[in-house]
């Protein structure tokens, strides 16, 4: 149950971005992609474990192949992305399944940072980095293209491109993510603060803001949990996010 201060500045950073990359994907009504999505690193992750490469790095292949698959067809045939991520991610599942020892599968399902070597969470803290700077230089447009499309065609935002800016930004946060949360609990570092968030701001601004603290709240509480009676940091990341989510709820009522 040890947990490096190297460790847990990454699992911070990686909060921050996921609870950034979060508040676009509940502005877009895109929050059950981030799911789905996080499934399509598993054949990657089982990959990397067989051929002795850090796991990360092979969910992030997986990833952006993904990604590039889905903004590709989506593109061509104009199906919804959701339809392209849905075929995607169980053919990915029932690869990963067939191709990772189940020990490594759980893992990826649940997450384990007991294993996060020093390099990968420098990995992990660099990539969470580079999703911060990427998405604050571009928050406007990814703003705009996800609340008011028509005005991003008359500002002349390249909504095509943003939709495959925000697909990357996803599948980097996921990747990050799956060591501490795994990819079955990724919304409890997403999805959940970014929906709390909304209940409780005025501002996109302040939605924004919001949103990462959130992110950032329930991280930590999984770390100490896990460091004091080690317990799942993805569990407990999902019962504080889904307690704060109720919470809001009373809080709404009451403004």
């Amino acid at each position: 149950m040890d947990i490096t201060l190297l460790t847990a500045v990454s699992g911070v950073l990686v909060a921050m971005a996921s609870g950034l990359v979060g508040s676009f994907l509940v502005l877009r009504r895109m929050t059950l992609l981030s799911d789905a999505l996080s499934h399509v690193a598993l054949p990657g992750i089982a990959l990397g474990v067989l051929f002795h490469v850090e796991p990360i790095v092979g969910g992030l292949l997986s990833l952006l192949i993904g990604i590039l698959i889905i903004w590709g067809v989506e593109d061509r045939t104009r199906l919804a992305v959701e339809s392209v991520t849905g075929v995607l991610f169980v053919t990915a599942l029932a690869l990963g399944a067939t191709l990772a020892p189940d020990t490594e599968l759980l893992e990826a399902f649940f997450g384990n940072v007991e294993r996060v070597t020093a390099s990968g969470a420098f990995l992990q803290a660099g990539v969470a980095l580079l999703i911060i700077v990427v998405a604050l230089r571009w928050l406007k447009p990814l703003l705009i293209t996800s609340i008011a499309p028509d005005l991003a065609v008359a500002d002349k935002v390249p909504e095509r491109w943003m939709k495959l800016l925000l697909l990357m930004l996803i599948a980097l946060t996921i990747t990050i993510g799956i060591s501490f949360v795994g990819v079955l609990l990724m919304s409890g570092l997403s999805i959940i603060p970014a929906a709390t968030a909304r209940n409780l701001s005025r501002t996109y601004k302040s939605f924004v803001v919001i949103t990462v603290i959130l992110a950032i709240v329930a991280m930590i509480t999984g770390l100490e949990a896990h460091l004091l009676w080690g317990l799942r940091i993805g569990t407990v990341t999902v019962f504080v996010s889904a307690f704060l989510f109720v919470a809001s709820l009373f809080a709404k009522r009451r403004t």
